[in-house]
């Protein structure tokens, strides 16, 4: 795809004597439509498409984008982005290279979604609000219902003869809903994610996220202190992906990550281990290259509690005189970054229903927010609103008033002392199964 355009930049690369750039080229198409009331509140069709270059002048680099793919647009990308190297100081070394390609075949892309009819979409939002509305009568509103699909095109090219590109796609549904009884209103929120319309079931999404909301109807207060807390798989996702940042390299070169100088450390339970893996075959962020166009691979970032390996591009890997990780991540837009594929906690041996009955009480919890203004990414600390249960003798006894969760990050890796066997992956492609951690700070 786009091969005149390619070739028509390097063309007026050659020209200029640039000898040393690379082109990244994305192309976004999305569909959603959501539902209220049972009547088409919103319908959104997004195409865009963008073009970035970087360039490479006496070992100093500069980038450049364009929404515009014509000869004029190419040219002016270009003298910016060679403006811009002898301008921008940076201690990066950039060395492109032909890498080469991935043995494994990967299913990313589905084209039987391609086929898939609006009415079908906008039908199957209508049942995934109405299972929610009509599941029963606490339910007072649904003001989110919907059914979205994305693909995206990514393609890159540099001058040592790197050309590679790939297509993938997905789909979504998730339902918001309200319950309320008396002057008491909580929410309850499901979503599910696939590359089959067919297998986004509108009557389940729409009925969890009503039970889910119901579930949280008579809560009470809870005393402060410190208590066993389980994180249901999709908040111990939430708590992964807000502290995920700190496996990348480039945040520990710099100094932003709590794990500097942890390589090889025992950093958590010996039960824990977490993985990048853009080869995963259940993946939505599965990739054959990164966007350096590096072979995509799978990586052991905690293993048995130990660091084993941090998250790099070929930047960070240079310094650090190893082999890249293929985590390099940009837009079209931005400069060269570093970036989780398909991130998760794998499956833990005990099913996730008997993590209750492990600890004689314990409190779920099934909410968080305020994520990124209570949390610390360098220290690790963490104070969260949360919502939840109170649980005894292996069952959920009541649900609790908004409350505030505290620890340290580091600290719930080295107090996880179970771990579910339910993993699912958020809307960010990472993944978690429920976890118990031995204990926490909670504030009523």
């Amino acid at each position: 795809m786009f091969e005149k355009e390619f070739e028509q930049i390097f063309d007026i690369a050659k020209k200029r004597n640039l000898s040393k750039i690379d082109v990244f080229l994305t192309k976004n198409n999305s569909f959603s439509v959501k539902i209220f009331k049972q009547e088409v509140e919103s319908f959104k069709y997004a195409d865009s498409i963008g073009l970035g270059v970087r360039v490479i002048v006496d070992n100093s680099v500069g980038y450049a984008y364009t929404e515009k793919l014509d000869k004029a647009a190419f040219e002016t990308i270009l003298d910016k982005a060679r403006e811009n190297a002898n301008y921008i100081e940076s201690d990066e070394e950039v060395e492109l290279k032909n890498y080469p390609n991935i043995d494994k075949k990967l299913k990313i892309y589905y084209p039987e979604l391609e086929k898939v009819a609006v009415n079908e979409k906008i039908e199957k939002s209508k049942l995934l609000e109405k299972s929610a509305r009509d599941y029963d009568k606490k339910i007072i509103n649904v003001p989110y219902a919907e059914i979205g699909n994305a693909r995206v095109d990514t393609k890159i090219a540099n001058t040592t003869g790197l050309q590679k590109e790939y297509v993938s796609n997905l789909i979504y549904g998730y339902v918001m809903c309200l319950a309320r009884q008396k002057e008491e209103t909580k929410s309850g929120f499901f979503y599910d994610i696939s590359h089959n319309f067919e297998q986004i079931n509108g009557k389940t999404i729409g009925e969890e996220s009503a039970k889910r909301a119901l579930a949280l109807l008579g809560a009470r207060d809870v005393k402060s202190g410190k208590y066993p807390i389980i994180f249901n798989n999709e908040m111990a996702a939430t708590l992964l992906s807000t502290f995920s940042g700190i496996f990348s390299a480039k945040a520990v070169q710099e100094g932003r990550s709590l794990l500097k100088e942890k390589l090889n450390s025992k950093i958590a339970n010996d039960i824990v281990s977490i993985t990048d893996d853009a080869l995963l075959d259940i993946g939505f962020n599965t990739r054959p290259f990164d966007d350096e166009g590096y072979p995509s691979q799978t990586t052991g970032l905690i293993s048995n509690g130990i660091l084993q390996s941090y998250l790099h591009n070929s930047i960070t890997a240079k310094k650090d005189k190893i082999k890249s990780t293929g985590n390099a991540s940009r837009s079209y837009k931005g400069t060269m970054n570093i970036s989780p594929s398909n991130l998760f906690i794998p499956n833990g041996k005990t099913p996730a229903d008997d993590l209750y009955k492990l600890v004689p009480r314990c409190i779920e919890i099934v909410d968080l927010s305020g994520m990124h203004s209570g949390c610390n990414p360098i220290s690790g600390d963490f104070s969260m609103g949360a919502q939840g249960f109170f649980c005894e003798n292996g069952e959920r006894k009541y649900p609790i008033h908004n409350f505030t969760v505290s620890g340290n990050f580091l600290q719930l890796l080295q107090n996880i002392v179970a771990i579910g066997n339910n993993l699912k992956f958020n809307l960010s492609s990472i993944g978690a199964p429920s976890i118990l951690v031995e204990n926490l700070s909670i504030s009523g």
